[in-house]
C-alpha cells in the first residue's frame, strides 16, 4: 500500500460480522402457537373445503403480491346469517370471499393456491406472516388441523398475541364495507361483478383495483 494511503479497514472501520445478528435490532418475536403451526408438516388446515377472507386480509394479499385480488380469491356462497355476505344483485344470493384452491374448487383435497411443498415433503405456506386472519388464528380461534402440533387449541394459544381481538376488530371493519356495498346494490338495483366488490374492498382500504 502506498505511504500515507489509508486501508479500506482504516477508512472503513472493521468489516461487520455478517454472521451475527445487528444487536441494535429488535429481535423478531414468534408465538408459541406461530411455532406449533410451522411445526406441522401436513398443513391439513391448508385443505379445508374453504378458506373465509377479511376484506382487511384482501387488501393485504393483494397488495404484498402485486396481484389483482381476483386472481387469487374467489366467491363462495356465504353461510345463513353470515355477517359478512355480500350481494352481486339485489335479491341475489349472499357471499364470502374465499382463497383459491389450486384444482378444483369442488375437490375435498384441493390445497389451497399458496400452499407448496419443500423437497422433504413438509409443508409451507407462500404467505407467510401475510396469510389470512383465519389461518393467523389457528388454533386459537378454532380446532386445530388434527396433524399434532396445532390440535387442540390450548390455553397458551390464546395470550398469544390475543388473536381473538384482531379478528373482532377486522370483522367489525369489513361487516361496515360490506354493509355499505350491499347498499348501493339495493338502491341501485344494478347488478355487479365480483371484481366490482374486489374494487370496493380495495378502495375502502386506500388501493385501487
Amino acid at each position: 500500500m502506498p505511504p500515507g494511503e489509508m486501508s479500506a479497514t482504516d477508512r472503513d472501520g472493521p468489516e461487520p460480522d455478517r454472521g451475527q445478528p445487528d444487536p441494535s435490532l429488535p429481535s423478531p418475536r414468534v408465538s408459541r402457537r406461530e411455532l406449533r403451526w410451522l411445526a406441522c408438516r401436513e398443513k391439513a388446515c391448508c385443505h379445508a373445503p374453504k378458506v373465509v377472507v377479511t376484506g382487511r386480509d384482501l387488501w393485504r394479499i393483494a397488495t404484498a403480491l402485486e396481484v389483482a385480488p381476483w386472481d387469487v380469491t374467489r366467491q363462495a356462497p356465504a353461510g345463513d346469517g353470515a355477517p359478512d355476505g355480500f350481494r352481486l344483485e339485489p335479491e341475489g344470493p349472499a357471499n364470502q370471499v374465499v382463497l383459491r384452491r389450486r384444482g378444483k374448487a369442488s375437490a375435498r383435497s384441493a390445497p389451497c393456491v399458496f400452499l407448496w411443498k419443500l423437497a422433504d415433503g413438509h409443508a409451507q405456506c407462500g404467505l407467510g406472516a401475510t396469510r389470512p386472519l383465519a389461518c393467523r388464528a389457528r388454533p386459537a380461534l378454532a380446532a386445530g388441523c388434527g396433524c399434532g402440533p396445532c390440535s387442540p387449541p390450548t390455553p397458551e394459544s390464546d395470550r398469544d398475541g390475543a388473536p381473538a381481538a384482531e379478528a373482532s376488530r377486522e370483522l367489525a371493519e369489513y361487516r361496515e364495507i360490506v354493509a355499505a356495498w350491499n347498499r348501493g346494490i339495493a338502491e341501485t338495483g344494478a347488478a355487479r361483478t365480483y371484481r366490482d366488490f374486489c374494487n370496493h374492498v380495495m378502495a375502502a382500504y386506500g388501493s385501487t383495483g
